[in-house]
C-alpha cells in the first residue's frame, strides 16, 4: 500500500501536470470509487472546476478546487490504498480496464485513476476535514518536543501505535519496520518502557527513511505502486529491514527475522533490536 513517500511522490509529480487546469468533465466506471457523494453527483459537481493546488495530508491526495460560478472551494481527496494511480494521458487515448474514474481536462488530456484492486477512494468535499480531521500529526513537520509528549499516556506495542493513523499520519508497513530498524527499537517493545533517548532515536529514525523514500521517488516492492508515468520507484533498493526476511542485517550480520505484528508481516533485527524491557 502506498504510504507518505509514494503519496507524496504522486502529488508532485501530478502537481507539475494538473495546477492551473480546469476539469471539464469526469467518468466513473467504477461507482464505488467514489465514497461521497454518489457517483453521479460526483460526475456533475466537479465539472468546471480549476485546480489550484495539489497537497497531501498522510496519505491522502488532495486537490483544491475553485470554479467561478460557485463561493465556496471543494476539495478533491483521494486516498490510493493498495493500488491506486494516476496517469496524465491524451483524451483520445484507450482507456485501460483497470481505469476507475477519468477527470477530463481543458487542454485535451485526462487524469486517469488506475486502480486493478478498485480499493482507492475519492470524496468531493467542501472541508477535507471531514475527511482526514481525526488523523494525527504530520511526521516531517512535527518537532522533537511535541513529539514526545505524543507518548504520554500511551499504552502497547511499538509498531502497532507507529501503524495507528490517529498518532501519526502517513507511516505503514514499510516504514514502520525501517524506522525501527535505523532506531535499534524492537516492534514488540512496549510504548511505555521508551526512555526519552529512544524516542529521541525513533523521531530521527523516521524523519531520515521518509525524506530517503521521498527523495528515491518511493518504494516499489512489486509492480502495485509505480509513478505518474508509470516508472517504478527506487525506494527499494535502500531497505534495511522491510522484505528481507533471512538476509544478513546491514549492522551485524545476523539473518533478518520476520513475524507478524497488528496482522502484519514484520521485519527485524534480532540482535540489533533485542526486545529488552517489556
Amino acid at each position: 500500500m502506498p504510504e507518505l513517500p509514494e503519496v507524496e511522490t504522486m502529488v508532485r509529480d501530478l502537481r507539475a501536470h494538473l495546477r492551473g487546469r480546469v476539469i471539464v468533465g469526469a467518468t466513473v466506471r467504477w461507482q464505488r470509487t467514489i465514497a461521497e457523494p454518489s457517483a453521479r453527483a460526483f460526475a456533475r459537481r466537479i465539472r468546471g472546476h480549476r485546480i489550484v493546488a495539489l497537497t497531501r495530508r498522510g496519505k491522502f491526495l488532495i486537490f483544491r478546487l475553485r470554479a467561478h460560478n460557485v463561493p465556496a472551494e471543494r476539495y478533491l481527496l483521494v486516498h490510493l490504498r493498495m493500488t491506486g494511480s494516476f496517469r496524465i494521458e491524451p483524451h483520445a487515448a484507450p482507456r485501460e480496464k483497470h481505469i476507475r474514474v477519468c477527470l477530463r481536462l481543458d487542454d485535451g488530456r485526462e487524469a486517469r485513476f488506475r486502480d486493478p484492486r478498485k480499493f482507492g477512494r475519492m470524496w468531493l468535499v467542501d472541508d477535507p476535514a471531514r475527511v482526514v480531521g481525526k488523523l494525527g500529526p504530520e511526521p516531517l513537520k512535527i518537532s522533537a518536543r511535541t513529539f514526545h509528549r505524543l507518548f504520554q499516556a500511551r499504552r502497547g506495542r511499538l509498531k502497532p501505535l507507529l501503524l495507528d493513523q490517529t498518532f501519526l499520519a502517513g507511516i505503514g508497513n514499510i516504514y514502520a519496520d525501517e524506522a525501527l530498524w535505523h532506531a535499534r527499537l524492537h516492534p514488540l517493545r512496549r510504548v511505555e518502557s521508551l526512555t526519552r533517548a529512544e524516542r529521541g532515536r525513533l523521531y530521527r529514525a523516521i524523519r531520515r527513511v521518509l525524506v530517503g523514500a521521498i527523495a528515491l521517488g518511493g518504494t516499489s516492492i512489486d509492480v502495485m505502486y509505480t509513478r505518474l508515468d508509470g516508472s517504478s520507484g527506487a525506494g527499494q533498493n535502500s531497505l534495511r529491514a522491510f522484505a528481507r526476511t533471512a538476509q544478513p542485517c546491514y549492522r551485524c550480520g545476523a539473518p533478518i527475522r520476520k513475524i507478524v505484528v497488528a496482522q502484519r508481516g514484520t521485519h527485524f533485527c534480532p540482535i540489533c533490536q533485542p526486545l529488552g524491557i517489556g
